[in-house]
């Protein structure tokens, strides 16, 4: 269990440096929200959250409220099974723009390239010019961790 949610926040090793890294959305021009280059930002974003050997600032920055889930996720990548999903990835089979500002995404989260969740569903949010790992969907894999409303789970989760 905590390795899905190691996938899914954590995972960085605490011995690397936790700078932030600028996203190039963040220096360019907003993602488009509609058509194929939509659906390539989206999926982009979506791998990345879930890439562990990306910073976790980076991760945390597409996911939104990214900050309010931050310690939880920090928490998570200090485990054993954090320092583990490292190797986690996610794979995006399909995207559907459901609206400029939202789009419903099929996944599945992997370690070491063994697929962990399969035939997941998620949403992505457009939020300031970047689509984002919407806050229902993370706390829907924190959910598989720990029951709504556990003081283990950020405070947006647990509502």
């Amino acid at each position: 269990g905590c390795l899905i949610l190691a996938a899914c926040g954590g995972g960085s090793p605490s011995a690397k440096p936790a700078s932030p890294t600028p996203s190039a959305s963040a220096t360019a021009a907003a993602e488009p929200t509609s058509g194929p280059a939509a659906v390539a930002a989206i999926t982009a974003n979506w791998k990345t959250v879930f890439n562990g050997k990306a910073p976790i600032p980076r991760r945390l920055a597409l996911v939104q409220d990214g900050s309010q889930v931050a310690a939880f996720v920090e928490a998570q990548a200090k485990t054993s099974f954090g320092q583990a999903a490292t190797g986690s990835t996610a794979t995006v089979s399909l995207v559907s723009i459901t609206s400029p500002s939202q789009a419903t995404v099929h996944y599945e989260v992997l370690l070491l390239g063994t697929p962990l969740l399969k035939n997941q569903v998620g949403t992505a949010i457009y939020l300031d010019g970047i689509w984002k790992v919407a806050i229902a969907s993370f706390c829907g894999l924190a959910y598989l961790e720990y029951p709504k409303g556990s003081a283990k789970l950020p405070a947006v989760c647990r509502s």
